[in-house]
């Protein structure tokens, strides 16, 4: 048998060498103190020792169809060798850092993790191999590692004929006056120092993988001067300049929609090595990423959500692999992903290590604070607090004062006076139900007018669209909410960015923060003050024409009070009751506040907070190193990053020709296209709407679906078990 290879093309040498060069320069750039150089470094050298099996190199060479799993060979030689390090340097002898990032550098950390295995086969060249890759250590400084024959004498134990590494993991030991199992002790590790040696091995194999044998292209050069550059073409405004000023301490930024809120974001993140940019929506990550990619260039900005490997298939199969791998554990320069793929890492779901190390050494932008309920906040909040990143933003067009004092310290930066001075709006309030001044809008838009229609639930904006279709036969109308197929919605988000004049869009709280739309007229059923503001936000939008009409229909259905809560909407009711008809950006930010201030002292807002923060304290401290269980019922209950109702992708039945096509055609990353979220509660009420089909992995629905108005629900009479707050989620086990 020729040299021992670690890729079809590839020996374990050469690979080896290259991933130890990745990651001394990954070590060094991410500031790793000497002692978890080390250990990385280690890890690095013998992460692929495993590949020194007889299984694996017929394998590799197709000769066999499988082989042992290499990362568990490797678990034996790591442990020994680590050992022997620790004695050396006198280091704690439990501290195996090393070890656990090279038996879990294909699979998570986990109770079940390879149990059940016998031992390896390891190869006659074994010896040789350990001499060329002690060389490699000691010519990184790396020393305490004895000579190689010295070193397998030592090591016998754990490799012989009899000893299976499997069975080597859940040997207990005596560690002072307890004991644990080496299972055990590899959960109990610092979570910190665990963290950034399986990092530095992670990217540095993943970097060499891909041909790639420079570090740097993972960390963002010059962005003080793109971004400087970009901003140019136009003079700056006082606060754009004062978060440029603000680049070594946290922010909080208020200011206006359209008054250059990103802009100064970008200008505060500067010469950041890393910036990780958080929303709240795929479709407000989507326009993001489009963003960020023209002023950092492509290759700079990764994309991070539920969708994620969809949209980038979409855009090239080239490096696809690559693209979606660097972007799902934010390693990238520039990272834009939603929030719940941070908290995900906080709950410790996949690859929670790479996202928790990089999280921690980045500037993070949170930006829409306001969109969240107070669970995620809980969540986030608890997540900062354990893993602070180095900077951190937090911006909104609506901060209030009851918000700000949840978060850490940071510099309060407000655009100036006369940005807030604007006045898009006329307030109207009309003491009816949406649904009986429909001509009202239909006569908005004979004459011309763009009108914007807000409904609270699904069913009602359904209803809405019917009636303007069929019984009033306008036809210029689009519909737009949660529960279409995911490629009608992209079709429909595009069509009503450019509307003709005369379109009526009626939409659920989906436009909220999810579009950058700009109508003439809008028409809304009442809802808690922020968010009839970003209702308000999509209607002249830009400023560029005088205050236009905002009718705001008082009365509310039982639908609406199960949504927001019936005391929430009579108190929004009042506040709006004492704004001017025409209110500036600052009365509609005042009013905000006012809501805040009284929401956030109520017992179920602080109850809500404090089960979030509870809940990831909790589940770290069950976890540690492992990565959750999703099998576990008690930890699956626990990994959602939102309350109230959890929503299951579905695909409808009108669809299943379309899927069995994708299969035939090896196309199946595109059955993204159909699936249609639905509240998980109508599985488990109407079972005989979910058919089972053995060959297709998704749940099916036989419910009606059409392109125009959506899934309809199952079930005929008043929506009224249609509650959950209608927007975009990306949260459930992504």
């Amino acid at each position: 048998m020729d040299e021992l290879l670690a890729k079809p093309d590839v020996t374990l040498l050469r690979h080896s060498a290259d991933v130890m060069h990745l990651g001394n320069d990954l070590a060094n750039r991410m500031k790793l103190n000497s002692r978890l150089r080390m250990k990385a470094l280690l890890a690095c050298a013998l992460h692929d020792i495993g590949k020194v099996t007889i299984d694996f190199q017929e394998y590799i060479r197709r000769r066999k169809g499988r082989a042992y799993p290499h990362a568990l060979a490797s678990f034996p030689l790591i442990l020994a060798a680590e050992g022997m390090i620790n004695d050396y340097y006198n280091w704690d002898s439990c501290e195996l850092t090393a070890t656990a990032s090279v038996l879990t550098h294909h699979s998570p950390l986990g109770v079940e993790l390879y149990k059940g295995f016998e031992a390896p086969r390891y190869h006659p060249k074994l010896k040789e191999i350990l001499g060329d890759l002690w060389n490699l250590l000691e010519s990184y400084e790396i020393k305490g590692l004895p000579g190689v024959e010295q070193f397998l004498q030592s090591a016998q134990p754990l490799l012989g004929k009899d000893s299976s590494p499997a069975i080597i993991l859940d040997t207990v030991i005596n560690y002072g006056e307890l004991k644990y199992s080496i299972r055990g002790l590899l959960q109990s590790l610092p979570v910190n120092e665990f963290t950034q040696v399986k990092t530095v091995l992670h990217l540095s194999d993943w970097l060499a993988s891909a041909g790639k044998n420079d570090a740097s292209i993972l960390f963002l050069n010059s962005g003080g001067k793109i971004i400087k550059s970009h901003t140019s073409k136009f003079p700056l405004r006082n606060f754009q300049r004062q978060a440029e000023g603000s680049c070594d301490e946290n922010i909080q930024l208020r200011a206006p929609t359209g008054t250059g809120k990103t802009e100064a974001l970008l200008l505060w993140a500067n010469d950041a090595d890393r910036l990780i940019y958080l929303l709240p929506t795929q479709a407000t990550v989507n326009a993001m990423w489009e963003r960020l990619r023209e002023i950092y260039g492509d290759g700079n900005v990764a994309l991070a959500h539920g969708r994620a490997s969809y949209m980038l298939h979409m855009e090239s199969e080239e490096d696809i692999l690559e693209e979606r791998l660097f972007g799902s554990v934010f390693a990238k320069p520039i990272t834009v992903a939603t929030l719940d793929q941070y908290l995900i890492s906080h709950l410790n779901g996949r690859h929670w290590e790479e996202r928790r190390c990089l999280t921690k050494q980045s500037k993070i932008v949170l930006d829409e604070i306001h969109a969240y309920e107070p669970y995620t906040l809980g969540l986030l909040l608890k997540a900062l607090e354990t893993d602070p990143p180095a900077y951190f933003a937090i911006a909104s067009a609506t901060l209030p004062p009851s918000l700000l004092k949840l978060f850490p310290k940071g510099t309060l930066i407000e655009a100036e006076h006369n940005l807030w001075r604007r006045t898009r709006h006329r307030l109207h309030l009309e003491d009816d139900l949406l649904q009986n001044v429909l001509e009202r809008a239909l006569s908005f838009a004979i004459s011309g007018k763009r009108v914007l229609i807000v409904a609270n639930t699904i069913r009602e904006a359904q209803m809405l669209y019917q009636t303007l279709k069929n019984e009033l036969k306008w036809d210029k109308c689009h519909l737009l909410h949660a529960r279409f197929a995911f490629r009608d919605r992209q079709e429909k988000e595009q069509k009503v960015k450019d509307p003709k004049p005369g379109t009526i869009f009626i939409a659920t709280q989906i436009v909220e923060v999810s579009l950058d739309i700009s109508y003439d007229v809008l028409l809304t059923e009442i809802a808690p003050i922020d968010a009839l503001v970003q209702r308000m936000g999509r209607v002249n939008r830009f400023d560029d024409q005088p205050p236009v009409p905002v009718i705001i229909c008082s009365r509310y259905s039982e639908n609406s009070g199960h949504v927001y809560g019936k005391e929430i909407l009579d108190y929004s009711l009042e506040i709006l009751r004492e704004l001017p008809e025409l209110p500036t950006d600052y009365d509609l930010a005042s009013a905000t506040d006012r809501l805040y201030t009284h929401i956030m002292a109520l017992d179920s807002w602080n109850k809500e907070f404090s089960e979030g923060a509870q809940t990831l304290e909790e589940i770290q401290n069950v976890l540690g190193c492992y990565t959750i269980d999703l099998s576990d019922e008690n930890m699956r209950s626990k990994f959602t990053t939102r309350r109230g109702q959890i929503s299951i992708d579905v695909i409808p039945e009108t669809f299943l020709q379309d899927v069995y096509g994708l299969y035939e055609r090896g196309e199946t990353w595109r059955i993204v296209e159909y699936l249609t979220p639905i509240p998980i509660w109508w599985i488990h009420r109407f079972p005989e709407r979910f058919p089972l089909y053995k060959d297709i992995r998704y749940l099916i629905t036989n419910l009606r679906y059409d392109n125009e108005t959506g899934l309809l629900p199952p079930y005929l009479e008043e929506d009224q078990d249609d509650t959950h707050k209608d927007q975009d989620f990306s949260n459930i086990m992504i």
